[in-house]
């Protein structure tokens, strides 16, 4: 994942939590962030980066950390 897509998704989830900053160790329960909440900035990366998420692989990160390393995984294998 280029620094410039990484920044890109890091302010899109600022700007959803109203954050100035994310901690990528903090549990996305932490920050505020319902399952639907995920979801729903799942699809909207999915729709913006062109690749798609498996149900486990929703289920399976627990922090933001967790999120952007399996979307640099997705990039990078597009």
């Amino acid at each position: 994942m280029s620094a410039n897509q990484l920044n890109e998704i890091r302010k899109q989830f600022c700007e959803k939590l109203h954050l100035d900053s994310i901690d990528d160790n903090k549990p996305m329960k932490d920050l505020g962030l319902d399952s639907l909440d995920v979801v729903e900035m799942c699809l909207d990366l999915e729709d913006k980066y062109g690749f798609q998420f498996t149900t486990e692989e929703l289920a399976s990160f627990k922090t933001v950390g967790d999120l952007f390393n399996l979307i640099g995984k997705k990039l990078e294998s597009k």
